[in-house]
């Protein structure tokens, strides 16, 4: 942890303290249970109290896009497109991240919430592995990301769970 803290990872305000449980809670928004690409229509954006959206996906690399290009629209549906760049890569890195350590077929929780300073992006999966930032060399396709987190982000970092999971998560101010 102190070398995460190094490279600027912080202790974040739990994303997920407001929610109870892997599978979501009650009443957090929008949680999108389905083996589908993530869809987002009208109402489930305007249905989001509180500003948060949840999205269960599989962990497997062809569900990124459609995730990103979810986070785009809900975005854009709360009136904070110019954010929508840097949380797309955000969230892009992060599900990456996720969908690479993970050892299961246990869904990826991807969360989006607003309050009136941040724009917060988790990322909750069941991989016991820390995330760890490290300088790739110029011959290695990947290994950049959390580095990329680092450097878009205001702050990143990431908790693990009682419950087996663990929560990475980044905010961008508004």
């Amino acid at each position: 942890m102190s070398s995460l803290r190094a490279a600027g990872a912080k202790p974040l305000p739990d994303l997920e303290a407001r929610d109870s449980g892997f599978a979501g809670g009650g009443d957090q928004g929008t949680a999108m249970t389905s083996t589908d690409p993530p869809h987002l229509d009208a109402q489930d954006a305007q249905d989001a109290q509180g500003r948060r959206i949840t999205m269960f996906v599989l962990p497997k690399p062809h569900y990124v896009r459609p995730v990103r290009r979810a986070v785009n629209t809900i975005l854009r549906r709360w009136e904070m497109a110019h954010l929508a760049e840097d949380a797309e890569l955000l969230t892009t890195e992060l599900l990456t991240n996720a969908i690479r350590h993970t050892d299961n077929e246990q869904p990826i929780r991807v969360t989006i919430a607003l309050d009136q300073r941040w724009l917060s992006i988790g990322i909750r999966d069941r991989s016991a592995s820390a995330p760890q930032a490290h300088r790739a060399t110029a011959s290695q396709e990947g290994g950049r990301g959390l580095l990329l987190v680092e450097s878009i982000a205001g702050s990143w970092g990431y908790r693990f769970h009682l419950d087996g999971t663990k929560t990475v998560s980044c905010r961008l101010p508004l």
